[in-house]
């Protein structure tokens, strides 16, 4: 059985360690579209250079091309991006978008496509629509459990890739807006600024219910899957990711190695000797050098090890840990006295925290001590702002405050010197052939591989004769090739003479020869791909149907039954949306009576989740909503839910209209065709998109969101369950729960229970009231306006300001606080 290592490579020098250390593949980006736009990506030159070497190392080379891409951007730039990548023998690339990976599979046809965790695929059901667009390879989301990865692995053809190791995202992976709305950095553009490791404060029925020890809600730990490997494996994960493409060579080629080593461990031993190394000395150590590395606040064992909750978070700090050293048992003009529990290096750095985990001071130690050891440490004076009782003075630190290692210095220098100062050599196999009369040969053999180099006649030796161990020892010096001989044979007469110029010049031929042979072997031909212009050509971009009305369609999402006897009474109104997560089924039934009553199109708004357990509640309530003459369609916000409705509609010989939801990111003429080709002609304007990048989109088929507090965060952790504990729920709308940042602005937060799931929302409302002649010339399909937190007379309010300016042509306005045009006039990068 085979389970590859897949390493982080945010640079070419991470890459070369992290292949020296043991993986089987790295991913890495490029200059564009990747989701590390900040990492050191290479260029293109470098990038070209780094797939050959893969190659000649027996390795592979993902590129991740795992953002969403905009309309301009697909038809001028990802082609050529991604064509001389391709020809070069690219193994593979990790994608997001829907619109990439069908113009992938439609451009580069032998090019494998692997569905990234963006995608938030969480059953087999959404991985078999992504099936058509030529993915083979899914990396799930981080969020599925053992049994769920399982779940997939069995009802599907595809490899199933996991991450084990690194950072977890509080959001679920691609359904995060959180960076985007308040700073314009999006996450799917590959420019998140990481909002979740800022300090917040929780509130619920209106009392602070965090602890402002503990500000950090949104940061999870960092994941350590280690102990799991064997359960991992056997559920079928054949692709084991580490995270860190942010982080330096030293990280990649450090948790590497270690991972190479248990993964071997468990298929050559078996589940009970990896079990029994677990309690070795080794295991502690190995342990040591990943916190070493980097951790927050320790590690936990993801979703793999539990469903979610307090244990997984690193609330009290949200960078790097370190490792737990000493304590301070003495402090005395300016100098700690710190009883030392592990080794000390040289050039270790030290930080002192007091009792609440707070950092107080930092130094680097000059010698190395050994553990049991007293440390005198002088800490000389700093300014107030730094920890110091006032400035000028010595630090506050108090007897019994820990002592933590954040840079082990020695640790480093041997992933230095192990992986990153001299390269692992492929083992290759020579037959040196030497008969006098004939010619020189060289024969050099790799795996499937066999060149040889031919030089001139060997002649009779006019003095002293070359022994064969001569020739061989000229022949095995490969120096900085990327091969070293596992068996050098020499066949040769005993009474000749080679000139060892002769021998390095066969040597070094034979070798480039072997160099090209395996590139070669993995590069592609013209042939291999469609032309830029045919593919186009090959493409229906015609919309679903022209809006040429002069008025606005307008559409109201409710969330309460207030707010639908609000925007039942407007004229102005055409469709009402129903929340399933908030409504129970009969309810549901009632409100499509009302609506259609009333001469308005009834539809029902899907979950933004879709796991085991909503989707058959979904099979059995959907069924009989969908037989309803007074259910127009449905919202979807997921592929599982895609395929469900797809699926029951065409067997039923039902016709409905199905609507994608903006969190489905229609970025591109790509993604709708896409999605046309499945039957679903509706969609939702991505929220992330300007007003000159909605023209160029095309909206006649969209739907516009113009108004409401929008979703920035859908999480499977729930902060109530996390600060207060679990209330089953005692987190509902009555208490109006919300997070505030350093700032003060707020973010509500909805706990949808049914499906385990809290969804955080900008505290900003969005509105485009002020930019109704510019929707207007869009001519989106329709508006809609989102209600979530709003009571009956501010809904009423909204409706009527709407319904002024789209339906009247009246001046109208909103006197709301903290009103935003989201990125309408602005757009991400």
């Amino acid at each position: 059985m085979n389970v590859e290592i897949l390493a982080p490579a945010g640079s070419y020098e991470s890459m070369r360690a992290a292949m020296n250390a043991g993986c089987d593949a790295v991913y890495i980006g490029g200059s564009r579209f990747g989701a590390r736009a900040y990492a050191d990506n290479p260029d293109e030159d470098t990038l070209l250079k780094a797939i050959d070497e893969a190659h000649i190392r027996g390795k592979k080379l993902y590129l991740t091309v795992n953002t969403l891409v905009k309309e301009e951007e697909m038809q001028e730039f990802l082609y050529d991006f991604l064509e001389k990548y391709y020809l070069a023998g690219l193994d593979a690339v990790i994608v997001q978008d829907v619109g990439v990976m069908r113009f992938i599979h439609r451009h580069f046809p032998k090019l494998p496509i692997h569905a990234s965790t963006q995608a938030t695929v969480m059953m087999p059901e959404g991985a078999r629509l992504l099936k058509s667009t030529g993915v083979s390879r899914l990396v799930a989301a981080r969020e599925l459990s053992l049994e769920e990865i399982k779940y997939i692995r069995d009802n599907t053809d595809m490899e199933i890739e996991a991450f084990v190791h690194g950072a977890l995202c509080y959001c679920y992976s691609g359904q995060c807006l959180l960076s985007s709305m308040i700073g314009g950095r999006s996450g799917n553009r590959g420019r998140c600024a990481q909002p979740c490791r800022m300090p917040y404060r929780f509130y619920s029925g209106g009392e602070m219910v965090s602890s402002v020890d503990v500000p950090y809600l949104l940061s999870p730990k960092d994941i350590n899957t280690i102990a799991i490997i064997p359960d991992l494996i056997e559920s079928g994960v054949n692709s084991f990711k580490i995270e860190g493409r942010m982080k330096g060579p030293e990280y990649a080629a450090g948790v590497t190695s270690i991972y190479r080593k248990y993964v071997d461990l468990y298929l050559e031993k078996g589940k009970e000797e990896f079990y029994r190394h677990l309690e070795s000395f080794e295991y502690k150590n190995d342990m040591t050098s990943l916190m070493d590395l980097y951790n927050r606040g320790g590690f936990s064992r993801g979703y793999g090890g539990t469903y979610h909750g307090r244990s997984m978070m690193s609330m009290a700090r949200p960078n790097h840990g370190g490792v737990l050293v000493g304590e301070v048992m003495e402090y005395e003009k300016g100098y700690a006295y710190i009883r030392l529990d592990e080794d000390i290096n040289a050039q270790d750095v030290l930080e002192i925290r007091d009792y609440g985990n707070r950092p107080v001071y930092e130094f680097t130690v000059k010698d190395a001590i050994s553990a049991e050891g007293l440390l005198k440490a002088r800490t000389g004076r700093m300014p107030a702002r730094f920890g110091a009782r006032k400035s000028g003075g010595y630090p506050d630190i108090r007897n019994g405050y820990a002592v933590y290692r954040t840079r082990n210095n020695k640790l480093l220098n041997d992933i230095r010197k192990k992986y990153m100062d001299t390269d692992i050599k492929r083992e290759i196999t020579g037959f040196l052939y030497a008969r006098q009369g004939e010619r020189l040969s060289l024969t050099l053999s790799m795996d499937e591989h066999s060149v040889t180099a031919y030089h001139n006649p060997v002649e009779a030796a006019k003095n002293q004769p070359m022994t064969r161990d001569r020739l061989a020892a000229s022949v095995d010096k490969l120096g900085d090739t990327p091969y070293s001989f596992k068996e050098l044979a020499v066949e040769a007469d005993d009474n000749i003479f080679v000139p060892v110029s002769w021998l390095n010049e066969i040597r070094r031929d034979a070798a480039a020869m072997l160099t090209d042979a395996v590139t070669g072997a993995c590069r592609r031909t013209e042939k291999d791909l469609v032309p830029k212009d045919s593919a186009l050509n090959g493409m229906c971009i015609a919309s679903a149907g022209d809006n040429t009305a002069l008025q606005i369609v307008i559409n109201a999402a409710v969330s309460t039954a207030e707010q639908f006897e609000t925007a039942l009474r407007f004229s102005g109104v055409s469709s009402i949306y129903a929340d399933y997560e908030l409504f129970k089924p009969d309810e549901l039934v009632h409100m499509a009576g009302e609506t259609a009553a009333s001469g308005k199109a009834y539809y029902v708004v899907l979950p933004h989740i879709c796991r085991q357990a909503t989707y058959k509640r979904l099979e059995k309530d959907l069924s009989m909503l969908a037989k309803r003459d007074d259910v127009r369609g449905f919202i979807i916000k997921n592929l599982e839910e895609a395929e469900l409705l797809l699926k029951a509609l065409d067997s039923a010989g039902i016709k409905k209209e199905l609507r994608l939801n903006h969190n489905m990111y229609v970025f591109n003429r790509e993604a709708k065709q896409f999605w046309r080709e499945k039957g679903i002609c509706h969609f939702t304007a991505p929220l992330e998109l300007n007003e000159k990048e909605l023209k160029t989109l095309g909206l006649q088929d969209c739907e516009l969101v113009a108004y409401g507090f929008l979703p920035v965060m859908v999480s499977v952790q729930c902060l109530y369950d996390n600060t207060k504990g679990c209330g089953k729920c005692r987190m509902d709308a009555s208490d109006a729960p919300y997070l505030t940042d350093r700032l003060g602005m707020r973010f509500y937060v909805r706990a949808h229970c049914g499906s385990c799931n809290n969804i955080i929302y900008n505290g900003q409302r969005l509105s485009l009231l002020g930019q109704a002649e510019k929707i207007m010339r869009l001519r989106p399909e329709a508006i809609r306006l989102d209600f979530t937190f709003e009571g009956p007379k501010e809904a009423e309010t909204v409706l009527k300001a709407f319904e002024d300016a789209f339906i009247y042509g009246r001046n109208a306005s909103l006197e709301f606080e903290n009103i935003t045009t989201g990125h309408f006039k602005r757009g991400v990068e």
